[in-house]
């Protein structure tokens, strides 16, 4: 009886590692889907205003085009300000979640 419990214990062990590799692994794949999906809004996002500001084909005013132009600068660059906000987010959750783990070894 008592060679049973062993192997139960240790394939108890066993589960347990795999589960905390599996959740490990589909925590990054969130984490990279997350990238990947706000890169694309972005991406699209940028393409949409682009496409939206630069689809006429006649010649407008100096002024309008500036206008135009100065919108889609602002755009991008508010895009890009909040990627860098929830990259850096990302670096933060990375490194407590390496402190975390090292002080658990």
């Amino acid at each position: 009886m008592s060679q049973n419990k062993e192997k139960r214990a240790e394939l108890e062990i066993q589960a347990a590692a795999i589960e905390e590799q599996l959740t490990e692994t589909v925590t990054e794949y969130k984490k990279i889907g997350n990238q990947m999906l706000i890169a694309g809004g972005i991406f699209a996002g940028g393409y949409l205003l682009y496409s939206m500001f630069s689809g006429s084909k006649k010649k407008g005013s100096f002024v309008g085009d500036a206008i135009k132009s100065y919108a889609l600068a602002l755009a991008l660059s508010y895009a890009k300000d909040l990627l860098v906000d929830y990259l850096a987010s990302l670096e933060q959750e990375t490194e407590t979640v390496e402190e975390t783990s090292s002080e658990k070894a």
